[in-house]
């Protein structure tokens, strides 16, 4: 069967095609001292000088971004972990490109898209390039100010102010005070890192109890923090009798074992397979006895796993 998105697929890999390329050198950049600062400066120019610009507090409040396709979103300067990376290249920075790449190969027209941890919404717009109106999106990110951030993003999508969680009600969102990327509900994840960020409570919701009133998710993106095995302990119902694939972070070494690798556990059980990502977003099938050692073995302090019904 010939496939409507083809030529589409094929101009967003060939946009995408230095990403990796052009986050290894914002990634080598990084750091304060003068020779990276120039070698920021000679790389990306005028881009940088406006970053630097802001970082100094010449220039408080939004930017609005270039992604790699010409879209165009808006994030505050005050958010560090992604931002540098999203203003120089258009992109997440670390492993992302290859998951970037495997929406792009993937998803289809009519698909239900459910993002949780959708933050300012850079996978919520890259689904909507491909949905079609016939889909649907459906983003959660409970933090109010990103929430209307990630509304204005992605005005096509559903936006729910509340996340993803084993729970309906309310939980404790434990912000971190470098980058609210590194925020988490789960208890024990927030230990791992910078103390000092400032709790507040948020709404959360089950899958369960969210698809049983709307069309269950075909496509789901999980980025929560060390929280995935209890988001899918919330949507145990959805996952085996809508059977989406899902894309899920993960974390390496001794925090992968204690955090991602149960999670991993719970969707095996439910009849999912593992995949891992080549650069060009391939997804390749990693055995279950595979998994622990590939955890250990992961060089960066992420990555992302594909999970698709066995």
């Amino acid at each position: 069967m010939l496939d409507p998105l083809a030529d589409k697929r094929a101009r967003f890999l060939d946009l995408a095609a230095d990403l990796p390329s052009r986050c290894r050198l914002v990634e080598r950049s990084e750091g304060g001292s003068l020779a990276r600062k120039l070698r920021k400066l000679s790389l990306f120019g005028g881009r940088y000088l406006r970053w630097a610009a802001a970082r100094a507090g010449l220039r408080p409040g939004l930017v609005e971004l270039t992604l790699f396709w010409g879209a165009r979103m808006t994030v505050p300067y005050t958010d560090d972990a992604d931002f540098v990376t999203f203003y120089l290249v258009g992109a997440p920075g670390g492993p992302e490109y290859k998951l970037a790449r495997w929406f792009i190969r993937n998803l289809k027209a009519g698909d239900r898209f459910y993002d949780a941890g959708a933050s300012y919404g850079f996978y919520t717009m890259l689904a909507g390039e491909f949905i079609g109106p016939e889909g649907e999106i459906h983003a959660f990110e409970p933090l109010p100010e990103i929430h209307a951030r990630l509304a204005a993003n992605a005005p096509r999508a559903r936006v729910v102010n509340a996340a993803l969680w084993d729970r309906t009600g309310t939980a404790t969102m434990h912000r971190n005070p470098i980058s609210d990327s590194f925020n988490t509900l789960e208890p024990a994840a927030a230990a791992l890192g910078a103390p000092g960020g400032a709790d507040l409570e948020v709404r959360c919701v089950t899958l369960d109890e969210y698809a049983k009133e709307r069309r269950p998710p075909t496509v789901v993106k999980i980025d929560v923090e060390g929280g995935e095995k209890r988001l899918i302990a919330g949507g145990l119902a959805t996952l085996r009798a809508s059977r989406p694939a899902i894309a899920m972070e993960i974390w390496p070494g001794a925090n992968g074992e204690r955090f991602s690798l149960p999670a991993c556990r719970d969707l095996l059980a439910l009849g999912y397979a593992a995949h891992r990502l080549e650069e060009d977003g391939t997804a390749v099938p990693l055995a279950e006895a595979d998994l622990p050692e590939f955890l250990r073995s992961l060089p960066g302090i992420w990555d992302n796993l594909v999970f698709l019904p066995a």
